[in-house]
């Protein structure tokens, strides 16, 4: 991680994990604590929000992940994550975002944005989930602030870092009413998806009042 926008060090807030692209869920929870720290010394753990989006799309959930360069059965902190872009995810996502929401109320609005971001092709996963998470700040008019820990900060109160999991996506969600998504005609409401299906449907003002309704 080259910590780009020189976050501070903080091992005494409420700890989590930075996911790409975060839930409703995660965003909502953040933007209530005003400021959190996000444990970088974590061993970086498989199939996650961490490297994974969560969609709508015309034939329901489509889930995309980011890759991770490592060996198999190869530990490494979650700062030292580098993104592998041998398969292309980046491309394969635009043209996702693109083709499931390229008719949704606001993506002309943020689309230059998005693309920018995932053509740049970041070295490592944290630098990129900051970088999304700052974008999304900017467009939720967002208060909370990152801070990142110096150290695996391990168990302890207000410690977050297995919660907001894929498994937990639905019990996350509840309480979050519906709102018209793409493809809400035919496909039922999904709840909690990634933030980017809110932010493209509900726009910044709007989507920003059901983060903190809720």
């Amino acid at each position: 991680m080259q910590n780009i926008y020189n976050l501070p060090v903080n091992n005494k807030n409420i700890i989590t994990h930075l996911p790409f692209f975060p839930s409703i869920a995660w965003l909502s929870f953040a933007e209530k604590q005003r400021e959190i720290s996000i444990d970088i010394y974590e061993t970086f753990p498989k199939q996650t929000f961490r490297n994974r989006i969560l969609l709508m799309s015309s034939n329901g959930l489509q889930s995309i992940t980011v890759p991770v360069q490592r060996d198999k059965h190869e530990k490494i902190f979650t700062k030292d994550a580098k993104i592998s872009y041998k398969e292309n995810w980046n491309i394969r996502l635009w043209r996702a975002i693109y083709s499931n929401y390229g008719n949704s109320p606001y993506f002309e609005y943020y689309s230059d944005e998005i693309k920018k971001i995932l053509l740049r092709e970041f070295e490592y996963l944290m630098d990129l989930n900051v970088e999304v998470f700052m974008f999304l700040k900017k467009c939720f008019s967002l208060s909370c602030n990152l801070n990142l820990t110096d150290k695996f900060v391990g168990s302890k109160e207000n410690n977050y870092l297995n919660s907001f999991s894929i498994k937990t996506r639905k019990i996350d969600g509840e309480g979050f009413p519906p709102y018209i998504q793409c493809f809400y005609e035919k496909i039922p409401f999904e709840e909690n998806l990634s933030s980017l299906d809110l932010l493209l449907c509900l726009g910044g003002r709007e989507g920003r009042e059901y983060l903190l309704k809720n």
